[in-house]
């Protein structure tokens, strides 16, 4: 009766050491989701000016091959952070929009900004990505732009002040004539 117990012991042994083997030898989170490119238009934002971020799904790490990922939404595979940190992350709600094509619409507060893939790497064994998904993409977001309408108006408007002050005083300069009773400098 000993021998059965001790066999069954070590094949649960076994199996659970099997288990563990299979769990620390499994593709990190990103295999389960295809290979993918991210694009941000306008490159270079304003404040409070939508920002697209496209994101494209591949079949391989060259992204030569679309793949049409089937998926609703890609809630939680990027974030936007603060280059400088200490802001709590922005989520990227990724809608599908086409068949390997999700997109998403921020605005985000003037400052230097990185858009992370895969936010959540706690269990990773190593914090870098594999070929053929993007990581910390940079973003600027610029402060409000001066329009170009309104300097040209300042611009004219200060021009005409300072002719229409010019005309005013010309006149008046050159009816001064230097007086004699006073020698001259020199």
């Amino acid at each position: 009766m000993r021998g059965l117990w001790f066999r069954r012991e070590v094949l649960l042994r076994a199996a659970g050491l099997a288990v563990i083997i299979g769990l620390s030898l499994a593709p990190p989170v990103s295999a389960k989701v295809p290979y993918f490119t991210v694009e941000i238009t306008p490159a270079a934002p304003a404040v409070d000016e939508p920002i697209l971020i496209v994101v494209h799904t591949w079949e391989d790490p060259q992204h030569t091959i679309a793949a049409p990922f089937d998926a609703d939404a890609l809630d939680g595979l990027l974030v936007i952070r603060a280059r400088g940190g200490g802001n709590a992350d922005i989520p990227v709600p990724l809608r599908k929009r086409e068949p390997g094509r999700f997109e998403a619409s921020v605005t985000l507060p003037a400052g230097d900004w990185v858009v992370v893939a895969f936010p959540d790497r706690t269990s990773w064994a190593e914090s870098g990505l594999p070929a053929g998904f993007p990581d910390n993409i940079r973003l600027s977001v610029q402060g409000p732009r001066a329009d170009p309408q309104i300097f040209l108006m300042l611009l004219i408007t200060v021009a005409v002040a300072v002719g229409a002050a010019a005309l005013q005083l010309g006149p008046r300069l050159s009816r001064r004539r230097p007086d004699r009773r006073r020698p001259s400098p020199g």
